[in-house]
């Protein structure tokens, strides 16, 4: 009997000895602390340059030890946080953890959360730890509302007139140039506010290379009223039919080659506001945030192709830009250097000629 209580009593100290052990076994674990670096907001638009979030997390060890930590990332779209690998961290030290954050083009304006969580699976260089506690931190990033508006010409009163990258079509006085399209919104947000603005110019050639100058104030002389703004009842992924016309003026022996162009600017409403206050609509730039459609005819006795979008650079002889009422102007200083030659070379010549007098 004696026997048998000693053998219960060493099974029960043995059980309690391996029980303490257990329960003074370390459960470690670090500190997780993310912010997003530069603060980005987070933009998909299908027309401009993505913006991608820098997220920096810092795993501090309070520890003593070493510990090995794996981490994980909770992120419902794009990252390239490498979660194959483990983290060391030394004792009493800390180390960051630096990946990238971006979406979508279907991903909706607002606010969307991040995760990031550590755990420590091996501490002391060799001892695994299979219950250590996760520790994670989360962060906020805001999503940034995109719009988008494409126009299709279905229509127009009088062929060639809108759609193309030239003006090949003359004008006839008193005429009215209509053009119809279907407009479609796209958008990650649910109440887009778009718009399609129209406005006018008449240009006017510089020389045969193809450079021109114009002058919105012109317009009056030719265009009896520039339509109003339109604004598009549509929401994402609907669309909206437009029908505008631009009415001529009654005119008569225009000799002087020019052109009437015929602008019409759509995307986001501010935008296209901004666009037709704009100073000089072909220099206004919103990264893409508008889009322009070209119509027009020329004014003359030849028939002449001008294109929309016109350059500066390579001219010759020299063209110098300067501005005035709003519109740009091009002198050719080449003529200018020419006469200023012409007179030296004159009073050289009555100079000589004085001399030898004397």
């Amino acid at each position: 009997m004696r026997r048998l209580l000693v053998v219960i009593s060493i099974l029960l100290l043995s059980v309690l000895s391996a029980s303490s052990v257990a329960q003074s076994e370390p459960q470690p674990e670090v500190d997780v602390d993310c912010v997003n670096v530069y603060e980005d907001e987070l933009r998909a638009h299908p027309e401009q340059y993505e913006i991608r979030a820098a997220i920096e997390c810092v795993l501090n060890n309070q520890n003593a030890y070493q510990v090995e930590v794996e981490t994980n990332l909770e992120w419902i779209y794009s990252e390239d946080h490498d979660e194959d690998s483990t983290v060391t961290v030394n004792g009493n030290s800390e180390i960051a953890v630096r990946f990238y954050l971006w979406v979508t083009e279907d991903a909706p304006a607002g606010i969307e959360g991040m995760t990031f969580e550590a755990t420590v699976i091996q501490y002391a260089g060799i001892r695994e730890c299979t219950d250590c506690e996760t520790t994670s931190n989360s962060l906020d990033l805001t999503i940034l509302e995109w719009t988008t508006v494409d126009l299709q010409q279905t229509s127009q009163s009088h062929q060639g007139i809108f759609g193309g990258d030239w003006v090949s079509e003359p004008c006839s006085s008193g005429v009215e140039y209509s053009l119809n399209a279907t407009m479609t919104v796209e958008a990650n947000h649910k109440n887009p506010k778009t718009a399609v603005g129209f406005s006018a110019t008449v240009g006017y050639m510089m020389d045969d290379e193809g450079y021109w100058y114009h002058s919105p104030s012109d317009v009056d002389g030719f265009i009896s009223e520039i339509p109003s703004v339109q604004v598009l009842d549509a929401g994402p992924g609907e669309s909206s039919d437009i029908s505008v016309a631009f009415s001529l003026q009654e005119f008569e022996n225009q000799t002087y080659e020019m052109f009437i162009v015929f602008i019409v600017v759509y995307g986001e409403e501010n935008y296209v506001y901004d666009a037709l206050q704009a100073a000089d609509i072909f220099d206004f730039d919103t990264d893409y945030m508008v889009e322009f459609h070209y119509g027009g005819c020329y004014v003359g006795a030849e028939a002449m192709e001008y294109e929309y979008e016109y350059e500066y650079e390579g001219a010759s002889p020299v063209i110098i830009e300067t501005s005035s009422d709003s519109s740009t102007i091009y002198l050719v200083a080449g003529i200018g250097i020419a006469l200023a030659a012409c007179l030296a070379v004159a009073l050289i010549v009555v100079l000589v000629r004085k001399g030898k007098n004397n």
